[in-house]
């Protein structure tokens, strides 16, 4: 089993074995932060701090027998107490969090989360109602300074799905471009409906053009940069040629919303052909803005 589900099997334990959902979030949080080494990142939703990945590892757990997933509620059905599993630290910090947290109610433990990262209400339908005149101003200077308006480029390599969607949050990207052919991974939340779904969930519109992919028979092979920079040609000569109506496209949506991503997988934007498509986008009659690789 991953280590990280054991920190989220011994917390819902620790509490008892069945939690309210937004709760086990917040709780999650400070326990990740308290640990200081964190086993899930967060994005900022509707109640605050939400982690895709746990989630997703606590519906995998269902799918094992080993919790159960009420409407509003997580059960552990689970009679061991994986706390003994935990490192010494991650059994300290969980104590320490527990000692200081578990007492509260819901919204004092939503509100002592927005006031200790006001990151995470960035995006809350409840921080209106939680926080004052003074934190609500933290919370809107909690993102950084808008990056400038054009054409940013993203690879998902080496990211899970929150640390994704916070880079996409924190450079105020108000829409993902998927420029893979098939829009499918392996790894938790980058397929076509999981990812679009997160996106729309944090405010961030997604669109798959496939068009402006390559084959996946075409991606073989690939031992070294010269063999991708070949790669990259024949992409320029046979599929850009082909989709300038894609490319107007991406310049129109930089020209009405800002900010607008196209992604792959690839972390180093030279080693994915989505470079070589945003000089074809940079190069296009009037277009305005920049390009900032993320």
């Amino acid at each position: 089993m991953y280590y990280r589900r054991r920190l989220l099997l011994a917390l819902l334990h620790a509490l008892g074995g069945r939690v309210e959902k937004m709760r086990l979030h917040k709780l999650l949080l400070l326990f990740m932060k308290q640990r200081g080494a964190a086993a899930y990142d967060f994005v900022p939703y509707r109640y605050g701090a939400f982690s895709f990945q746990a989630n997703a590892d606590l519906v995998a757990l269902c799918t094992r027998g080993l919790l159960a997933n009420h409407e509003k509620e997580w059960e552990l059905l689970d009679q061991e107490d994986h706390r003994n599993a935990l490192k010494p630290a991650d059994r300290a910090a969980l104590h320490a969090v527990l000692e200081a947290y578990v007492g509260m109610s819901r919204d004092a433990l939503v509100r002592e989360t927005y006031l200790r990262f006001p990151y995470t209400a960035t995006r809350s339908d409840m921080a209106a109602r939680l926080l004052n005149t003074t934190e609500k101003k933290a919370v809107a200077q909690a993102l950084p300074a808008p990056g400038p308006p054009g054409l940013y480029t993203i690879g998902y390599e080496g990211l899970d799905l929150d640390s994704f969607l916070n880079k996409l949050l924190q450079a105020r990207v108000a829409v993902l471009c998927d420029v893979r052919r098939n829009a499918f991974s392996m790894k938790y939340g980058f397929s076509k409906k999981q990812l679009q779904g997160a996106c729309e969930g944090v405010g961030i519109r997604y669109e798959h053009l496939p068009e402006l992919g390559i084959p996946g028979d075409e991606r073989q092979e690939l031992h070294s940069q010269a063999d991708r920079d070949a790669l990259f040609r024949r992409y320029a000569a046979r599929t850009l040629a082909d989709t300038s109506d894609a490319q107007e496209h991406l310049a129109a949506l930089v020209a009405a919303e800002g900010r607008v991503a196209i992604m792959c997988f690839e972390h180093e934007q030279q080693c994915c052909h989505r470079g070589t498509l945003a000089q074809a986008v940079l190069r296009l009659p009037g277009f305005n803005g920049e390009l900032v690789h993320l």
